[in-house]
């Protein structure tokens, strides 16, 4: 069993809580596209999105988290981590074979927990590639060498049972997945002698300029003419097949 994990800001943290409701509703359709039914979706939160899905593999935990201060780096990964931390523990009682976990305006492919069923004692794998996507752009582009790097959606990693958390609260460092974050945990895999495979495939669509996003990178912000020269070749139109594998609908038309 994969277990989807998506921590959710507080109402309280956000810019338009709407419109994070309408990002966070698209990224749970998404999840929830899975062609293999052997999946399970945690989203944890202060409190759900306006017009939360109903499904039978989705599962909500409600927590009154301490609202971050999210013009802070620190304060908003410790907010993210925590709730990370939660959707663990949850999971060790349910014994998965890997976890995922997935922010909250991103999408994923359809192709994930059937992945994970074909190669349960796998450690996991590591996102090399995947797509980037402007809000409302006709265009994406694909990034083929560490998306991981950028992204938060971009690893799978096994779920050994013992070195699942027991308890909410508690140190980050203890956990292997929470220690790590995104960008480490393909090196510290390796370090821990349980190295991640590259996706065969590219997993996830990082979504960009969604006005709720905690990075300043954008598509529109490249401006040299090497990476210009590089979107050219790499971008593609947004196609219906692209859209159905991903769940990628525009927000003014969802």
């Amino acid at each position: 069993m994969l277990i989807f994990i998506i921590p959710l800001q507080s109402p309280k943290a956000s810019k338009n809580w709407g419109h994070v409701c309408a990002l966070a509703k698209r990224t749970l359709l998404s999840v929830l596209r899975q062609k293999h039914q052997d999946y399970r979706v945690f989203l944890v939160c202060n409190e759900p999105p306006v017009g939360c899905p109903v499904h039978p593999a989705l599962t909500i935990f409600e927590r009154d988290f301490p609202v971050p201060d999210m013009s802070v780096w620190e304060n908003r990964m410790a907010d993210k981590w925590g709730k990370v931390r939660v959707g663990l523990v949850a999971a060790r009682g349910l014994a998965p074979c890997h976890i995922m976990v997935v922010d909250a305006d991103d999408c994923v492919s359809n192709r994930l927990s059937g992945l994970c069923e074909e190669h349960p004692e796998s450690n996991g794998w590591f996102f090399d590639q995947g797509w980037f996507h402007d809000e409302g752009s006709r265009i994406i582009f694909r990034k083929k060498k560490d998306f991981d790097k950028v992204c938060g959606t971009s690893s799978i990693v096994r779920a050994f049972p013992d070195e699942l958390p027991t308890e909410e609260k508690g140190d980050r460092e203890s956990v292997h997945i929470l220690r790590s974050g995104h960008t480490k945990i393909r090196a510290n895999s390796i370090v821990r002698g349980t190295p991640l495979d590259p996706l065969p495939f590219p997993g996830a669509v990082y979504c960009l300029a969604t006005g709720e996003n905690h990075t300043a990178f954008s598509l529109q912000g490249w401006r040299s003419k090497k990476v210009l020269l590089q979107k050219l070749l790499c971008y593609r139109l947004l196609t219906r097949r692209i859209r159905g594998q991903f769940g990628l609908y525009d927000l003014a038309n969802g």
